[in-house]
C-alpha cells in the first residue's frame, strides 16, 4: 500500500504543479482516505487540508489538520500543521466579516473555543498551547463570561509561569477581577482584585504594567471601603446598631480613605 499511495501521491503532485487544483484536491483526499495507515496517506492529508485551506475553507481544512494531527502523531507536518490550526482559529476571531446573509459573527464563540482548546490540548509544548489559552480568555471575555475567562487566564498562569504568556494572563485576570468588583456590592471582589494585582506585581516588578497595578490599588481598597461604609449605613437605617458598627470599625482600620472619618463619624453618632 506504501508504494501504491506514494505513486498517487505524486501523480497528484504532478496535478497541483500543472494548474489542475480540483483533480489534485480530490486526489489528496482520495489518497488520504484508501492509505490511511501509510506515511504517503498522511502527508496527502495535510496536502488536502492545505488546499481547502487555499480554498478559503478555513474549517474544514481545520479539522483534516485535526484528524492528520492524532492519526500521525509522527508526521513531519505537525508543526506545520499546528501553526496553521492556530492562524485559521485567529483569523476567525478577529475577522470582520458576517455570518449568513450579513447576520451575527462569522462563527459561533463556542466553535472558536473548541478549536483553541483543541490546539492546546495536542499541541500542549508549544508556544500554541498558551496562545490558544489565552484566546479561550479573550473569545470568553467578549461575550461576557468573566468567571469562566478568569479560569481560562489562570491556566495559563499554572501551566506556563514565568513566560510573556502567564504575565499577560495575569495582568488580564487583575482587569476581569475589577469588571466583577465595580458590578458587586461586596468588599469580597475587592480583595480577589487586589490579590490578583498584587500576585502579578510580584511576579513581573519590572514590567511597565505593574506600575499601573500600583497606582490603582489605592483606588481599589477605596471602593472597597466605600462598600463597608455602605453597609454599615444600611444595618444603621435598620435599627441594627450592633451589625452596623461591625462594618464601622472595619472602614477605620484604614485611614488612608475618605471613608474611615465618615465611619468614625457614625461611630460616634451610635455611641
Amino acid at each position: 500500500q506504501e508504494s501504491r499511495a506514494a505513486a498517487e501521491l505524486a501523480q497528484a503532485r504532478a496535478e497541483e504543479n500543472s494548474g489542475k487544483i480540483r483533480q489534485a484536491r480530490d486526489a489528496y483526499k482520495s489518497i488520504s482516505r484508501n492509505y490511511s495507515r501509510t506515511e504517503a496517506g498522511g502527508q496527502a492529508k495535510f496536502d488536502y487540508g492545505r488546499m481547502l485551506e487555499a480554498s478559503g475553507k478555513q474549517r474544514d481544512a481545520f479539522d483534516e489538520y485535526q484528524s492528520l494531527i492524532t492519526n500521525f502523531r509522527n508526521t513531519p507536518n505537525f508543526s506545520e500543521a499546528v501553526k496553521r490550526q492556530f492562524d485559521i482559529a485567529e483569523a476567525l476571531r478577529t475577522t470582520d466579516k458576517k455570518g449568513f446573509l450579513g447576520v451575527g459573527a462569522a462563527i459561533q464563540p463556542s466553535k472558536l473555543i473548541e478549536m483553541f482548546e483543541k490546539i492546546s490540548v495536542s499541541a500542549p509544548f508549544t508556544e500554541y498551547a498558551p496562545k490558544s489559552l489565552l484566546n479561550v480568555g479573550h473569545v470568553r471575555t467578549e461575550v461576557g463570561e468573566t468567571a469562566e475567562a478568569i479560569q481560562a487566564y489562570q491556566s495559563v498562569v499554572d501551566k506556563f509561569p514565568d513566560t510573556e504568556y502567564a504575565s499577560d494572563a495575569q495582568y488580564r485576570i487583575f482587569k476581569l477581577r475589577g469588571v466583577k468588583a465595580e458590578k458587586s456590592n461586596s468588599p469580597v471582589e475587592d480583595r480577589a482584585q487586589v490579590e490578583a494585582g498584587l500576585d502579578f506585581v510580584n511576579r513581573n516588578p519590572e514590567d511597565l504594567r505593574a506600575d499601573e497595578i500600583k497606582s490603582n490599588l489605592q483606588r481599589i481598597e477605596e471602593r472597597s471601603m466605600e462598600k463597608l461604609y455602605n453597609t454599615g449605613l444600611f444595618y444603621e437605617k435598620s435599627d441594627k446598631p450592633d451589625s452596623a458598627r461591625v462594618y464601622f470599625r472595619e472602614v477605620v482600620k484604614n485611614p488612608s480613605t475618605p471613608w474611615a472619618a465618615k465611619a468614625q463619624q457614625r461611630l460616634n453618632a451610635l455611641d
